[in-house]
């Protein structure tokens, strides 16, 4: 990732029309952008096609850019509003990844354990809205705090706490239900 010199060079020479820019530029966030956009949309296909649409949003208004502001949080807010308009647009619903083939060894239960953990936290996940799935992604799973949950997202540290408390008790609940099953 770029540092915060690079940007500001970077967003000059976008700025001025510099070709080599939008390589560097492609370089440097291209990865972080797919992967917000693959975080809220979860399939490949989506995901690049929000990509390379986040990125001409963000070429064609780089003039609007703050450049007091970080480029990785504004980036973030055009590639997680245009995944959302996205998502609209498609009405896409998740789809479901194949079980890759996995040779057994003696950590080849752990994996397992692991896999399906994570799955059902992300079946978990999938219950809330997309503004809620967004903060629970960044706050939990990317160790964000809160403050740069707000960077990222434009709500308020006061939304974004209470949104959490919601999501806690719903995953509690989930939880609840899914132990009370296996008994």
């Amino acid at each position: 990732m770029a540092n915060p010199e690079s940007d500001q060079l970077i967003v000059r020479l976008l700025l001025n029309g510099n070709h080599r820019a939008v390589n560097k530029f492609t370089e440097s966030y291209g990865h972080f952008i797919y992967n917000v956009c693959y975080k809220i949309l979860s399939n490949t296909h989506d995901a690049e096609e929000a990509t390379q649409d986040s990125v001409m949003k963000i070429l064609k208004n780089i003039h609007t850019f703050d450049t007091n502001s970080s480029l990785k949080a504004w980036c973030y807010t055009i590639a997680y509003r245009t995944s959302i308009d996205h998502k609209r647009k498609s009405k896409y619903y998740v789809e479901l990844n194949g079980v890759t083939d996995i040779a057994y060894d003696k950590q080849a239960d752990d994996l397992i354990e692991q896999q399906e953990l994570k799955s059902r936290v992300n079946k978990m996940i999938q219950l809330f809205d997309d503004e809620s799935k967004m903060i629970v992604t960044l706050f939990y799973l990317e160790e964000r705090n809160v403050k740069e949950v707000d960077e990222l997202t434009g709500l308020t540290t006061s939304n974004i706490k209470i949104k959490l408390f919601r999501a806690r008790k719903l995953m509690s609940e989930y939880a609840n239900k899914y132990i009370s099953i296996l008994k």
